[in-house]
């Protein structure tokens, strides 16, 4: 065993990349030995995983601009998104990660630059979807409208995301470290399963709901306890905000309501909360108000209600490749509302109202 590692030497070895990531028991056992054995080389091994984790993130971020075949947007019309540039910006992103890991091996002798702290962001835009593989082979479905963030230590010491929208979930068990998705109010932390969360901005309600696998949710502030989330149940996270009369006119947030709920099929028997995963939009006794949410992350459009009376219409109904033009006037044959669509912009009133 050598007495000394450079970096540029440790990020190509494969048992140490082996090492980073916990794939191999030999290969964690060598470095772990070798750390004993040389606890001065611990801030040089240190370094060389870091450079190890992120350009495995960095290589995961030049994908999701590139592989439009995982990407699963509609346009207004129903038709798929393509990326002309694919092959541009595959290349341009590879060169970004060569330069990058060149300057960080460069300046690893001034800390400030070689150890700043990143998370990593992946975003879909509405009407589109994507798919991420994490460095421990955990993959996540992203919804329309959504955001993850991902710790830099990603695999390392952490497997710990953030997400702002809807994912599902399937996640590589690893006993040694847990994996933890944290959103508005809580935290879900897993070993190895399949779930959905749906914690989108704006909503009184978010939803982690489980498919395999065993989950604890984690309160934040609140409870100092956690629930234990099993195959066939949803947890429900919901906080109402109600205006106090009198002496204070600004909106005061209630304590959150929480519960677990079993998960919620259609009649052909098909699970509701992941059914946008398979591309099926459904609705099952949905008020219009609330359907109109997911329309506009669908399809990328923005829904106006001229009216109260439509926004309580109910519907139940399955899409799967149908355009905006389709849904609105399958939804329209329940209630004979009126509706006009100019552009991205639909407005909507009650059926005997008269629009001059």
């Amino acid at each position: 065993m050598p007495d000394r590692f450079e970096i540029e030497q440790l990020v190509i070895d494969d048992t140490f990349i082996s090492y980073c990531y916990r794939r191999n028991v030999a290969d964690v056992a060598y470095w772990e030995n070798y750390l004993a054995a040389h606890p001065e080389e611990a801030g040089t091994l240190a370094e060389a995983r870091e450079l190890v984790l992120g350009i495995s993130l960095m290589l995961m971020e030049a994908h999701e601009h590139a592989d439009v075949s995982e990407r699963e947007g509609l346009s207004l019309y129903g038709r798929p998104r393509r990326n002309i540039w694919k092959t541009l910006a595959v290349a341009a992103s590879v060169a970004v990660i060569a330069v990058s890991t060149f300057f960080f091996i460069r300046n690893r002798s001034r800390p400030e630059l070689a150890t700043a702290e990143r998370t990593y962001v992946f975003t879909t835009a509405l009407a589109e979807k994507k798919r991420v593989r994490l460095p421990d082979s955990s993959t996540v479905l992203l919804n329309a409208g959504s955001t993850l963030q991902v710790s830099r230590d990603f695999g390392g010491q952490d497997r710990s995301v953030s997400l702002t929208g809807e994912a599902l979930f399937d996640v590589t068990h690893d006993a040694r470290l847990p994996f933890i998705v944290k959103v508005e109010g809580y935290e879900v932390k897993v070993l190895g399963t399949v779930f959905n969360v749906k914690a989108y901005p704006g909503e009184k309600k978010s939803e982690t709901s489980l498919i395999s696998g065993k989950v604890e949710i984690h309160m934040k502030h609140t409870d100092p306890g956690y629930k234990i989330l099993l195959p066939e149940e949803k947890f429900v996270f919901s906080e109402d905000i109600s205006t106090v009369p009198s002496s204070s006119p600004s909106p005061v947030a209630s304590p959150p309501k929480t519960s677990i709920m079993p998960l919620s099929y259609n009649r052909n028997q098909v699970n509701i909360e992941t059914a946008w995963s398979q591309n099926r939009l459904i609705f099952e006794n949905e008020s219009f108000e609330d359907i109109s949410k997911k329309l506009e992350r669908w399809f990328d459009v923005q829904i106006i209600f001229e009216d109260k009376i439509a926004r309580q219409y109910s519907f139940t109904a399955t899409f799967e490749k149908e355009n905006i033009y389709q849904v609105m006037k399958a939804l329209q044959a329940s209630y004979g509302f009126t509706y006009s669509i100019n552009g991205k912009e639909i407005k909507i009133s009650h059926q005997n109202r008269i629009v001059k």
